[in-house]
């Protein structure tokens, strides 16, 4: 099937709503396309703005014709299962998708993420592909909440969604003085862009979107390698070391310990009774501000010794990489080992002392006050409180 998602000017355009932005009557959209050649590649132009009810009603009425069609949706559309499956019955052979909703913090950092959210989105774009149907993702990145780690979380996610066609694109910055200050200055903003078309356009990474059982590969082949072309005449981006922390940070793992935990409030507000022994998993998120070199990072979780190695170091390597302000949340901490503190800050002093000068330990008093109770008054709490308070 010759058709090409990228090139517009090959398909014909059908308007479905009218100049008042009110939505045409199905019948006179039909008679339309039915006007039309049998072998004509139809754009539906105004799709996304149909509610999915009317989505699904012209969807069936343009059940049996031959002429394949592409057009838009939006995520909310997407999600609707009737709705995807009357477009496979009508012929459509690929369905774009936007950066909206969840998809704006879910990939701007792993702070702002919502993981079910954007998890409920993945699926639905799976289900697209099982049908038959190519999916197109236009992301536009560098908003101004996006940080260094947007370009990789964008990539992850094309993967997961098995998106067909990712189309990585520059994000345009309101100039109407109502917008924030962007996390990232124009040239990581430009180098992110490239490194990822560069990714997203390799020859294995182009076939992989091909050669899911769903169909559609000739039309993934044709528009990978269309995309590897432009990508080859633009620079090639690197991967920089604030990309490579920011991913290690944003990350959530099984958490282990030799010892006890100390529940905290948090964790006393959220775990049964007994659970922390049986699943107990460190999160951390971060973003990052690259303009006023801050980073800022999220624990959740119970914190073992391994996770308190493991942070440390990617202070210590973010101290290394020129950021001078370096906040730390453990607000979502539920439990912490007792080795934590009887064993890590003590082998660890001279190294706490080095990150003490531009990090900062937010909401940490409920954990002083949980490991106080079961601990005592220690040297090595003193020792968190400077730490806390540099």
């Amino acid at each position: 099937m010759r058709f090409d998602v990228l090139d517009p000017s090959g398909h014909v355009p059908i308007h479905l709503l009218n100049p008042d932005g009110t939505p045409r009557d199905t019948q006179s959209v039909v008679r339309e396309i039915e006007a039309l050649p049998r072998d004509a590649s139809l754009r539906l132009i105004g799709l996304r703005e149909l509610t999915p009810s009317a989505a699904c009603d012209l969807f069936r009425a343009l059940e049996g014709q031959p002429r394949p069609f592409s057009g838009t949706l939006g995520l909310e559309a997407v999600a609707h299962k009737a709705v995807i499956e009357d477009a496979a019955r009508a012929g459509c052979v690929a369905i774009e998708i936007e950066r909206e909703g969840s998809l704006i913090d879910g990939l701007a950092s792993g702070v702002h993420e919502c993981r079910p959210a954007l998890d409920r989105v993945v699926s639905a774009l799976r289900r697209v592909r099982g049908l038959g149907i190519a999916t197109v993702a236009r992301l536009p990145l560098g908003l101004a909440q996006d940080d260094e780690g947007v370009f990789e979380r964008a990539l992850r996610f094309c993967r997961r969604a098995l998106i067909a066609v990712p189309v990585v694109t520059r994000a345009e910055l309101a100039n109407d003085g109502a917008e924030r200050q962007p996390l990232m200055d124009p040239e990581s903003v430009a180098n992110g862009i490239d490194w990822a078309r560069r990714r997203l356009a390799r020859h294995g990474a182009i076939w992989r979107r091909a050669l899911f059982p769903g169909g559609v590969r000739n039309l993934a082949l044709a528009a990978g390698y269309r995309l590897r072309a432009e990508a080859a005449q633009a620079r090639r981006g690197r991967y920089t070391v604030r990309m490579q922390l920011l991913r290690a940070l944003n990350r959530t793992r099984r958490a282990r310990a030799r010892s006890p935990y100390v529940v905290t409030p948090a964790g006393q507000q959220a775990l049964p009774e007994g659970s922390i022994a049986r699943r107990a998993w460190l999160r951390t998120k971060a973003v990052s501000d690259e303009r006023m070199r801050s980073l800022f990072i999220q624990v959740e979780g119970a914190l073992d010794l391994r996770g308190a190695r493991a942070l440390l170091k990617r202070v210590k390597q973010a101290v290394q990489a020129g950021y001078q302000r370096i906040t730390i949340d453990v607000n979502g901490v539920e439990a912490v080992s007792r080795e934590v503190v009887t064993g890590f800050l003590v082998k660890n002093k001279e190294r706490l002392a080095e990150v003490a000068a531009c990090t900062r330990v937010v909401n940490l008093r409920g954990v002083l006050e949980a490991l106080r109770q079961q601990l005592g008054d220690t040297e090595d709490l003193r020792l968190i409180e400077y730490a806390a308070r540099a």
